[in-house]
Order: structure tokens, then C-alpha cells, then sequence
């Protein structure tokens, strides 16, 4: 694994400390060995990664059960009961109709087509007219996590690691907006090696560094950057975030799993919180869900007017930040044999993903 900066940390606890500005402002570089300046090859990479994926909003399951095509899976979630969610396989078992057609009976999803019923666990526990069951009448199930008015989802049989929050912060202490989508033209390992490429902060986002960056793995399955910087660019986005936040900024990028990307970044008089949850697409490119997180009002009024506007604005300008970055990447193409020694700290990543994935798990 490459490290620019620091020795890396790895710690059972999704939630550790996050860098001083101490540590980023005294940060040295560690030249990289000849084999952490080799790139793997594209084959290597898991075209689906085994870690948490978005399904859905919590609203979208008020209707009924839901219908999602996921790579090339075709899922459905539904509420058995009033808290729960269930996101399994969508071709019954049986002659493989749509589950996502069907409905909730008893806590059960029944089938359109024939009226088996999928209970909370995949089992098929009632067929019309048949006193037994068949042993392969069972629907495959995956872990699942709703927070924050959001289901996710894990792929694969157990989730390798908890379901990630901003480090040292409470998710009950927090809500989230409405999610923003958009489609990257490129692979999902590509959109998250965006967070390593230093190069990029300044001339796509304009953000001078202050000092090198400080890459590590605060825990299992987590690789972060963190970086301060200072906010020179002269679009309109980047003068209201001078004015009314800060003209510098410390920023952490911690990718979990390869898919979900966890961001903070600290102003001298704001705080931003957003993730970005990929997905891959059967056509190469990358769905990407963007939520951003202001900390939950406790006085009534505040939460009715306040707390809406300001999830508002912090989406605007974190979809302002992204839609730029979008915009100025075309349709980039992996290719570890144009990768040269300023990419180190992609390479580190592209590295460090590629072994995490290929792990068995999905």
C-alpha cells in the first residue's frame, strides 16, 4: 500500500479521529517503491465489488415494493413490517415473474404471477394448493441499512463492514437531503481515484494545497485523503464560498469498499458533509447518488424552515462542486501504462482497490 505522509493507521473502529491540521500542514512525502508505482491491469478489477450500494429513499417504498436493475441483478425491496426492509432477488423462484409486481401479504411478498410468498428471510412459505414446499423455492436476500430516510443495500451474503458515517460524528445527530444523481462516464474505480488525484484538485476545482496530502486507512475496507487547501478559484461558487465560508479549507475523502465516498470539509466558519454512493452500470459507466448532511435542528421551527434551506443550499453548492468536475472529464479511460510518477497516490489507490474487491465476498 502507498502512504504519502504518514504511516497507516488500521483500526476495528469505522469512526476513527480524523487528521489534525497539524499533522497536514507537517506532512513529508515517502518516494513510492517500483512496485507501488505499478498499476494493475484493468482485468483485475470486480466489475460488481461486494460493499454498500444506494436502492432507494425510504418514500419510494410508501407504494409498495420497489423495483431496481443493479449491474446486472434485477432486485426489489419491500416492508414486511413497519421499520424492516428486505432487498432480495426479483425473479420468483418459481417460473422467475416479477416480484416487484406482486404484494405484501402477512409480511410476505407474494408473487403476481402464482401467489407464492417470500418471507422477510427468502423463504417461500406458502404455494397455493401445495402442502409442501420445494427446497429452491427461496430468494436470495442481502444485508440491508436504512438511515437517514435512505436503503442500502450490501452485495454479498454478510456485509463486511458497518455502514460508514462522517468519523467522530453521530449519525442520529444528523439529516440528510434528498439525493442528487448524475452519470459518470467512466468505470466506478475511476470515480473514486478522483479523491488521490492531486493534480486535478487545482486545475478542475481550483484548490491551491497547502501541503501534501496525508493518505492512510483510518479502518478496514476505508482508505482516506486529507489534504488543506486554499479556495483560488474566480467562478461564482468558489467567491460565495470565500465570502461566507472561508477562502481555506480542510478536506478528508474516505472511500469505503471502493463504492461509497465519504467526504468532509471543514471552513473557518462552515462544516460540509456529503457522500457520494456509485454504482456500476453494465455499460461502463458509473451512477453516482449525491446526499448532503446538515446537523438536525432540536427547536421545532427551526427544523420546519431552517433545516430545509440549509440542506438546499448545501446541495446546490455541492452539486455546483461536482457538476464542474463532470463536465470537465469527458469520458476518462483507466490505462495503467500512462500512469507516471506524479500519480502515485492513484496508483496507491488503484492498488489498494483492486485487492480490496477481488476479495471473495459477492
Amino acid at each position: 500500500m502507498l502512504v504519502t505522509g504518514t504511516v497507516p493507521r488500521t483500526t476495528a473502529d469505522p469512526v476513527a479521529a480524523e487528521h489534525s491540521a497539524d499533522a497536514l500542514r507537517n506532512a513529508a512525502v515517502v518516494a513510492p517503491t517500483v512496485e507501488q508505482q505499478t498499476a494493475p491491469p484493468a482485468e483485475r478489477f470486480a466489475p460488481f465489488p461486494a460493499a454498500w450500494y444506494l436502492f432507494c429513499t425510504a418514500d419510494e417504498l410508501r407504494a409498495g415494493p420497489v423495483a431496481k436493475r443493479v449491474y446486472d441483478r434485477d432486485l426489489v425491496a419491500f416492508r414486511p413490517a413497519p421499520g424492516q426492509v428486505v432487498v432480495m432477488d426479483a425473479q420468483c423462484s418459481h417460473l422467475g415473474a416479477d416480484l416487484a409486481r406482486g404484494k405484501v401479504v402477512s409480511g410476505c411478498l407474494e408473487c403476481p404471477f402464482h401467489g407464492w410468498r417470500y418471507a422477510a428471510d427468502g423463504r417461500c412459505v406458502h404455494i397455493p394448493d401445495s402442502p409442501e414446499i420445494p427446497e429452491f423455492a427461496r430468494q436470495r436476500c442481502y444485508p440491508v441499512a436504512e438511515r437517514h430516510g435512505l436503503v442500502f443495500f450490501f452485495n454479498g451474503r454478510q456485509p463486511r463492514f458497518p455502514l460508514p458515517f462522517f468519523a467522530g460524528e453521530n449519525s442520529d445527530e444528523f439529516v440528510a437531503g434528498r439525493p442528487a444523481t448524475f452519470i459518470a462516464n467512466c468505470t466506478w474505480y475511476m470515480v473514486a481515484a478522483h479523491g488521490y488525484d492531486t493534480q486535478h484538485f487545482d486545475t478542475v476545482h481550483a484548490r491551491r494545497l497547502l501541503a501534501p496530502p496525508v493518505i492512510d486507512c483510518p479502518a478496514p475496507y476505508a482508505r482516506r485523503c486529507s489534504y488543506a487547501a486554499e479556495v483560488v478559484g474566480h467562478t461564482l461558487w468558489d467567491r460565495l464560498l470565500r465570502r461566507f465560508a472561508g477562502k481555506t479549507v480542510e478536506i478528508t475523502i474516505t472511500t469505503w469498499g471502493g463504492t461509497l465516498v465519504v467526504m468532509t470539509g471543514r471552513f473557518a466558519r462552515a462544516r460540509s458533509y456529503f457522500m457520494i454512493a456509485t454504482q456500476p452500470l453494465e455499460d461502463g459507466r458509473t451512477r453516482c447518488d449525491v446526499f448532503v448532511f446538515c446537523r438536525r435542528s432540536r427547536n421545532a421551527l427551526a427544523r420546519a424552515v431552517l433545516q430545509p434551506l440549509s440542506l438546499a443550499v448545501r446541495r446546490m453548492f455541492t452539486r455546483g462542486y461536482l457538476v464542474d468536475e463532470v463536465a470537465s472529464l469527458g469520458s476518462p479511460k483507466y490505462n495503467p501504462n500512462t500512469l507516471i510518477a506524479v500519480d502515485r497516490e492513484m496508483i496507491g489507490y488503484f492498488r489498494w482497490v483492486c485487492e480490496l474487491t477481488r476479495q471473495k465476498g459477492a
